[in-house]
């Protein structure tokens, strides 16, 4: 298992992604760090997706995980349906953390976010509650962060930033 960065050494684990000027990506950076990721099951968002990026340490994880979900849910496309695994929300975006001036872990590439309608910030009961063992455990075993629960205590009612639709390869503490 990889030991994932602090999300405060992000850039030194994954590398700079600014650009020249702090609005735009550093498109050498962008070119030798996302790679994209195909799912073992199917997915959409606005319409059907085959493949999402990803920094290219965070690949091969992102696979495990995704593998480990299709077989929790038996290989079958309509319990990743019924969980919400299918509505992909988001992974790489260069932009900044909601509110502050600090870049987010999607710019970074190592942050996705699945099934944003019934996982919303600040939702202190997401979906993916009920999903542990299922989702969320398999994630965790890989040294990633789940935003349902940043302070790791196994309940997303005390966070106040709850943000149960969003998994990351970087770690709060």
């Amino acid at each position: 298992m990889t030991q994932w960065p602090l999300q405060s050494e992000a850039s030194s684990f994954y590398g700079n992604p600014r650009g020249r000027n702090s609005t735009q990506v550093n498109e050498a950076w962008y070119k030798a760090n996302i790679t994209l990721v195909q799912p073992p099951f199917k997915m959409k968002m606005l319409g059907p997706i085959t493949r999402f990026p990803v920094h290219v340490k965070c690949a091969e994880a992102t696979r495990e995980w995704l593998a480990q979900i299709w077989i929790n849910a038996g290989r079958d496309q309509r319990v990743i349906e019924r969980w919400g695994m299918n509505v992909f929300s988001g992974s790489y975006c260069y932009r900044t953390m909601r509110g502050l001036q600090h870049l987010s872990m999607h710019a970074y590439g190592c942050a996705m976010d699945f099934d944003a309608p019934r996982n919303g910030l600040h939702d202190q009961t997401p979906h993916f509650a009920n999903l542990r063992h299922e989702v969320v455990e398999p994630f965790l075993k890989l040294g990633g962060t789940w935003g349902g629960d940043w302070n790791g205590n196994g309940t997303s009612a005390d966070d106040a930033r709850a943000d149960g639709m969003h998994f990351q390869f970087a770690r709060m503490r």
